[in-house]
């Protein structure tokens, strides 16, 4: 019970949108990288999203800290774009921010497709210049999202792809990357043609808890490889 306490106490200052509570969440963050929480990656960005606006400020200084883990900024950046859609009144403020980072062009990949996708999740179509030079550069992860004709068709830019989807060498890139298990299926990044609203909020629910299991597998992978080191 006492290792459950933790867990329900995020979701409960969440579900409270405790203020006070934004920046020692934000902190916490942390237990992604040195505790291997598989929790934390779901519950603590989770929580800080339902925030909202409180939760802003500690979580653009994660995502713009080049020196912070992949996974703790993946996290925020995820928990960033959820708080906006709980509190939109700061939406154009936040789009500028996610695109000044990602026209950094960082060597980061995942952290770019976590900029990319929450910029998606936003309906950023003002930033598509940032989405599109990050892509030209090949510095975002593809495994994640897709390429920039789905992220087109997501945005509504394009009623559908020009080119076929990549399949084979998009694999052998996320398996490089430690985001996917040799034995698991990758499935690209699917975007219907001519979504309704319902089916787009479907498209970005399935997409997100992609994205969730792509980092967990990373993690995963990351955790092996520390461990040989040990040996």
């Amino acid at each position: 019970a006492e290792g459950w306490a933790p867990i329900h106490a995020w979701r409960a200052l969440g579900q409270l949108r405790a203020a006070e509570a934004a920046e020692p969440l934000t902190k916490l963050l942390n237990r992604i990288e040195t505790d291997d929480d598989d929790y934390a990656i779901e519950d603590i960005p989770t929580a800080l999203a339902m925030i909202g606006t409180p939760a802003l400020a500690p979580l653009m200084t994660v995502v713009g800290d080049r020196d912070a883990p992949e996974s703790v900024r993946s996290a925020a950046i995820r928990a960033i774009a959820g708080a906006v859609q709980t509190d939109d009144e700061h939406r154009a403020e936040i789009v500028h921010f996610l695109a000044e980072v990602l026209d950094r062009h960082e060597p980061e990949r995942a952290v770019n497709a976590y900029l990319v996708s929450a910029l998606v999740d936003l309906r950023a179509v003002e930033a598509a210049s940032s989405m599109e030079a990050a892509f030209d550069t090949n510095v975002v992860a593809l495994d994640l999202l897709g390429d920039w004709e789905t992220v087109q068709v997501a945005l509504g830019l394009l009623d559908k792809r020009i080119t076929p989807k990549p399949s084979s060498w998009l694999r052998a890139e996320a398996v490089a990357s430690g985001r996917l298990d040799s034995d698991d299926e990758l499935a690209w990044p699917d975007v219907a043609d001519d979504q309704g609203d319902a089916a787009k909020e479907a498209a970005d629910k399935e997409r997100r808890r992609k994205a969730r299991k792509a980092e967990k597998s990373a993690r995963k992978q990351q955790r092996a490889k520390k461990k040989k080191k040990r040996k």
